[in-house]
C-alpha cells in the first residue's frame, strides 16, 4: 500500500470523478475545505467509526467503509485524511482503489480563514501531526518519529472529577514525578527514536508541580522539538521560573475552561498574554471513559474497542515507564490493571538502543488490544457523552489487582 500512495495535486482529479475523503475528523474537515477552495467538490466522507450510512457532516454524506465497495475504482479518487494512522495500516479497507492520496501539500499551502473548520490555534498542530504520520507512507522510510508523547509531571490535581478519563479521581495519595527519573527516561527514549512531533505536558494539573518548568525547559531545549503543549484546568496561575519557561515560541498552553471550577481562568489568560505566552481556551466535551472496571466483551468486540479508540497511539510517559495510552498508564500505575509485560516499557532500565527502538516500534504500531482495554468503557464515537467535571469529595474506591506493580 505504501508504494501506491501519493501526495495529492489538483490535476489528480478528472472531470466526473468521485472524490472521497477518508476520515471525518479535524484533518478530513480541513481537507474538504481546502479541496472545495480550489474547486474540487467532495462527494463523500468515509469514516470507519460511523456505521450509519445516512450520516452527514456539514452537508457532506458520511459513508461506512462497506459502502466503498459500491464505488467504481476507475472513477474514484480517495484522499486519506484520517487523523491517526490506525486505518492507513489496514490496506484491505482501501485496496481496491488505484488512485489513493494523502493531502500533505494541499493542507500546507492552503490559507484557512476564520470560517474554516477547527480552531485557528489547533490547525497548525493537526496539519503538522498529519504530515509527520504520512511521511513513512509516502517514502517507505523506516523512520520512527512519534506523533506525540504525553509527559506526566504529577499525579496531583486541583480538581477531582468523577469521570476524568485520565483516572485522577482514583489517586488517594498523588505524587509529583521524580524529575531525575523522568529526564533519564526521556533521554533513553529519544536516543532510540527519530524524534517526537509534539510533547504534551500533563498531570493531574501540571502547574501543581512547582518544578514543572524544569521539564518544559528540557523539552523546548531539544533541537527537533516541533511543539510543547501544557494542559491546564485554569485553577493555578504559574509564577517565577515556571511562567518564564512557557514563553518559548514553541510553547502552547491549552486551558480547559470548566466555568466556575476554573476559578483562575481569566487571571491565567491575562498573565500568559502579558508574558507573551501562546494559549488557547476551550470548553470541554467528555465521554463516559473515566471508570476502571472489568467489561465483558467478545474477542471481536475487544478488538473493535482498541481499533476505534481515539487515544490508541497516545504514548504516555508516567513514572519512568512508557505506555500506549493514558488509561493504560494510569490504571496500571494505580495497580488496578494487571501489569502486562508487552503493554509497557520500563525506561528506568538501561536498554541497548536497538532493542529499545524495536520495543517502542512494536508498542506504537500495535494492533492487538491492551490488557487495559478489558477494564475500559471505550473511547470512540459510540461512547456516551457525560457532563464534564462533576466533582467528588473523596477519591473513588479502587480494587488493586494482585501481582501488579
Amino acid at each position: 500500500m505504501t508504494t501506491r500512495i501519493k501526495d495529492f495535486e489538483p490535476g489528480d482529479v478528472r472531470p466526473g470523478d468521485t472524490v472521497v475523503v477518508f476520515g471525518a475528523g479535524d484533518v478530513a474537515q480541513l481537507a474538504r475545505h481546502a479541496l472545495e477552495a480550489i474547486g474540487v467538490p467532495v462527494s463523500f466522507l468515509c469514516d470507519p467509526l460511523l456505521a450509519d450510512d445516512s450520516a452527514a457532516l456539514h452537508g457532506t454524506p458520511v459513508l461506512p467503509p462497506a459502502a466503498l465497495e459500491q464505488l467504481d475504482p476507475e472513477t474514484t479518487c480517495v484522499l486519506d485524511a484520517w487523523d491517526h494512522t490506525r486505518y492507513a495500516r489496514q490496506p484491505a479497507l482501501l485496496a481496491r482503489f488505484d488512485r489513493l492520496f494523502v493531502v500533505v501539500s494541499l493542507l500546507s499551502r492552503t490559507e484557512f480563514g476564520e470560517a474554516a473548520p477547527v480552531l485557528p490555534a489547533e490547525r497548525p498542530r493537526r496539519i503538522a501531526h498529519y504530515a509527520a504520520l504520512c511521511e513513512p507512507l509516502l517514502t517507505g522510510a523506516g523512520r520512527l518519529r512519534l506523533r506525540s508523547l504525553d509527559v506526566v509531571v504529577t499525579e496531583a490535581c486541583t480538581m477531582r472529577c468523577v469521570d476524568c478519563s485520565n483516572l485522577m479521581q482514583y489517586y488517594a495519595h498523588p505524587r509529583h514525578s521524580d524529575l531525575d527519573e523522568l529526564h533519564a527516561a526521556l533521554h533513553r527514549l529519544l536516543a532510540a527514536v527519530d524524534g517526537v512531533e509534539e510533547f504534551r505536558v500533563l498531570g493531574g494539573e501540571p502547574f501543581a508541580n512547582p518544578r514543572a518548568g524544569q521539564v518544559v525547559r528540557t523539552l523546548t531545549g531539544l533541537a527537533d522539538t516541533a511543539r510543547v503543549v501544557v494542559y491546564t484546568n485554569g485553577t493555578i496561575v504559574p509564577r517565577g521560573d515556571l511562567l518564564e519557561s512557557l514563553a518559548d515560541p514553541r510553547m502552547l498552553v491549552k486551558i480547559t475552561d470548566y466555568g466556575d471550577l476554573s476559578r483562575r481562568h481569566d487571571a491565567l489568560c491575562d498573565t500568559l498574554t502579558d508574558h507573551g505566552v501562546a494559549w488557547v481556551s476551550q470548553k470541554p466535551v467528555w465521554t463516559d471513559s473515566g471508570r476502571i472496571g472489568r467489561v465483558d466483551r467478545t474477542s471481536e468486540e475487544l478488538a473493535r474497542t482498541f481499533r476505534d479508540c481515539c487515544v490508541n497511539d497516545l504514548l504516555t510517559l508516567l513514572n519512568g515507564r512508557l505506555y500506549l495510552c493514558p488509561f493504560s498508564a494510569n490504571a496500571m500505575n494505580l495497580g488496578a490493571v494487571p501489569d502486562a509485560a508487552d503493554d509497557v516499557i520500563d525506561l528506568r532500565r538501561d536498554w541497548p538502543t536497538d532493542e529499545l527502538r524495536a520495543r517502542i516500534e512494536a508498542l506504537y504500531h500495535r494492533h492487538r488490544p491492551l490488557t487495559a482495554c478489558s477494564f475500559c468503557r471505550g473511547r470512540d464515537h459510540t461512547t456516551p457523552m457525560v457532563e464534564p467535571a462533576i466533582q467528588v469529595r473523596r477519591p473513588l474506591p479502587l480494587t488493586v489487582v494482585s501481582g501488579t506493580r
